[in-house]
């Protein structure tokens, strides 16, 4: 066989696949790779991937890879997506596209990107959340369960503090995160007190969740008698928020043994993290505030006992007053009426003992027999001849028995 130009083998397959592809465009499932992204020139050039997912997760076999690009005309379809899904446009994304083929003689095979359908990214994700949770409370039904729809956990069900003042914070350094919890939490208004250990480490990227996860460790064996532990980092694309969705972070963050707060900064979706910790607000600015909450309910629920019980002393002693008020006048009326008894009863008592005086008996014509100045009360006693003096009212008679 006579051999024939490169030109002649590339004209041929532009021409075949032209024929084959031209004017056409198909849906293709890929991976996206080695992304080049010009925002300022308005287009962007990539590799996709396809993978074999039946293969281990360190070193899945590559099926097919082509370059792609995405011109100006289209690269709307980028924002679009982000837009849609909250995902970044990047590496190592499951993406579904709408390509046409062509072929240039110079540039090669490559494929030109003409829409993103967000829904299939999103219902991957999903689905791969989905199936992370699943893992979760199959293997872990101790520390992940369902409950009326609704994932509880062992972190979920530990008492709150009534006061949370001694806090780890994990974050990155530096990080607009970690720089907006501490000014929210040291610039508070109530002039609240915070003790803050910063465990720092990265929260994203690959890696992540194993290093946040160390530092849980870190946390749970220091012996400190932390009152809760508060996650933060800042805003990001979806992606930036893959090491809060991983198994590992659910099954550390469901089972560990002091209140977690999440305050990772992503307002369109919520993450495995999010779902077993303890509390989850949308941002590390809502995580201080949400602190500052707590205390300060805790300081109001205090201020109304105390004008309850400030409330209840006055209302017991005007109580107390007015007893005392009563019984001091039910006091006065019985001693009025018991001296005025008294009172009756003495006088009754001076009338009698005036009938029995003596000199008043001798008025009623009554005597008193006397031997030297005794009074004498039986006859048995007076001998004969004994001189005795019979007293009187009116004097003393002397006379000599028989």
């Amino acid at each position: 066989m006579s051999p024939i130009r490169l030109s002649d083998l590339a004209f041929t397959l532009e021409a075949v696949i032209d024929e084959a592809f031209g004017q056409k465009a198909v849906w293709v499932i890929a991976e996206t790779s080695d992304i080049k992204n010009y925002p300022d020139r308005g287009y962007c050039f990539l590799t996709l991937v396809e993978r074999d997912t039946t293969g281990s997760s360190t070193g899945k076999e590559t099926l097919a890879k082509l370059d792609a690009a995405i011109w100006r005309k289209h690269y709307h379809t980028i924002r679009e997506f982000e837009s849609a899904t909250g995902v970044g446009f990047a590496r190592n994304i499951q993406v579904l596209l709408l390509v046409s083929v062509g072929f240039n003689p110079v540039y090669g095979l490559r494929l030109e990107i003409l829409k993103i359908d967000p829904s299939y990214t999103l219902g991957n994700l999903e689905r791969e959340r989905q199936a992370v949770l699943d893992a979760l409370v199959l293997n872990h039904p101790d520390l992940v369960w369902l409950e009326a729809g609704q994932y509880i956990t062992a972190n979920q069900l530990l008492p709150r503090p009534a006061v949370m003042q001694r806090l780890a914070l994990i974050a990155a350094p530096g990080s607009d995160g970690w720089r907006d919890f501490r000014h929210e939490l040291t610039q508070n208004p109530f002039g609240y007190n915070f003790l803050v250990d910063e465990y720092l480490t990265q929260v994203q990227g690959k890696g992540a969740e194993k290093s946040i996860c160390d530092q849980l460790e870190r946390i749970r064996t220091s012996g400190v008698a932390y009152d809760a532990v508060i996650i933060v980092r800042g805003g990001g694309s979806q992606l930036d928020f893959g090491s809060f969705d991983t198994y590992l972070m659910g099954e550390t963050v469901a089972g560990f043994g002091i209140p977690i707060l999440a305050g990772i900064g992503h307002e369109r979706n919520v993450s495995i993290t999010d779902l077993l910790c303890h509390e989850s607000v949308k941002t590390p600015t809502k995580a201080a505030a949400f602190l500052l909450e707590h205390n300060r309910q805790f300081e109001e629920s205090c201020l109304h006992l105390r004008d309850r019980l400030s409330v209840a002393a006055r209302e017991a002693l005007q109580t107390a007053r007015e007893q005392l008020d009563t019984e001091t006048e039910r006091l006065r009326f019985v001693m009025h009426n018991y001296f005025r008894d008294c009172h009756t009863d003495l006088a009754k008592k001076a009338v009698t003992i005036r009938h029995l005086d003596p000199a008043n008996v001798l008025r009623r014509g009554y005597a008193l027999i006397l031997r030297n100045g005794h009074i004498l009360t039986q006859r048995s006693t007076i001998q004969s001849g004994e001189t005795l003096q019979i007293q009187m009212a009116d004097g003393v008679v002397t006379v000599t028995s028989d």
